[in-house]
């Protein structure tokens, strides 16, 4: 096992609609096979943090990026992206970086990113597909479907603040950080344009068909609290290795990070 290595913060300009984002990741380097995390609405990359002190991945390369709007990531007041947009930075993103054979992990609305990023070519760049509840079905849009009816004035002004205050009255640690990262993290015009297009998707049935027919290692994760998720008896029939994690709502990764690194690292060594 290598010594534990800090992970080193870094920026990229990637261009999209004439525009330029600069992009704020974070790399931890190591000898085998790297991880590239990508995050869901209203995270930022300090989601995947805890992954650089796991010890079961001690290891592993890990990268984690601030999509736009996200972190330290540009967003523009003046022109609105979408999740196809965002599945366009990932790609530029990976070839920024040369990424090759590596594993993609999408955590929620990242789970749909990387869903739409491999149906860019990226299936052909990818060893192995790990989806920790993303988005398959209208039952998926927990937050984005309290978004998409009403208007911005009226979302950024009321529902925004609405949405945090749900949020720290979970009991979940995971809801109450992802709360505190709303409040401070995150640009609310990006949160309302990203909420559109993951509803839209996720109410077509089509990303369960695609992940089914997809030809490379796949692991889907999710949390003991959630095993009510409609599809998970699809998955099973379907022959799909699952993995539950205990302790667990929606965001695993602050739930129980040290069980959800384990299991990572487990599916990564079975390769």
């Amino acid at each position: 096992m290598m010594d534990k290595v800090s992970p080193r913060i870094k920026q990229i300009d990637l261009h999209l609609k004439d525009r330029v984002f600069y992009v704020e990741y974070f790399i931890r380097p190591g000898n085998k096979d790297t991880i590239l995390f990508v995050h869901g609405l209203g995270g930022a990359k300090e989601n995947f943090w805890e992954s650089c002190k796991s010890s079961a991945l001690a290891d592993y390369t890990l990268i984690c990026f601030d999509n736009p709007g996200s972190g330290n990531s540009t967003y523009y007041d003046d022109l609105s992206l979408n999740v196809d947009d965002l599945a366009t930075i990932t790609a530029q993103f990976v070839d920024k970086l040369n990424l090759r054979d590596f594993i993609l992990v999408g955590t929620s609305m990242g789970g749909l990113i990387t869903m739409l990023y491999l149906r860019l070519g990226g299936e052909q760049k990818v060893k192995a597909y790990i989806n920790i509840e993303g988005n398959f079905m209208p039952e998926d849009c927990m937050f984005s479907s309290k978004v998409v009816v009403h208007d911005y004035d009226n979302f950024s002004k009321n529902i925004f603040p609405a949405v945090v205050r749900e949020m720290k009255k979970r009991k979940n640690a995971g809801y109450h950080i992802i709360a505190n990262n709303l409040e401070i993290n995150t640009h609310i015009r990006s949160y309302y344009d990203y909420s559109f297009q993951t509803v839209q998707y996720s109410a077509s049935g089509e990303l369960l068909t695609q992940y089914l027919a997809m030809r490379i290692p796949r692991l889907f994760i999710y949390g003991d609290e959630n095993t009510s998720l409609s599809y998970i008896p699809v998955l099973v029939e379907k022959g799909m290795k699952t993995e539950m994690i205990s302790g667990s709502n929606h965001f695993i990764f602050y739930d129980n990070p040290k069980e959800l690194y384990e299991k990572i690292a487990t599916f990564a060594e079975g390769l």
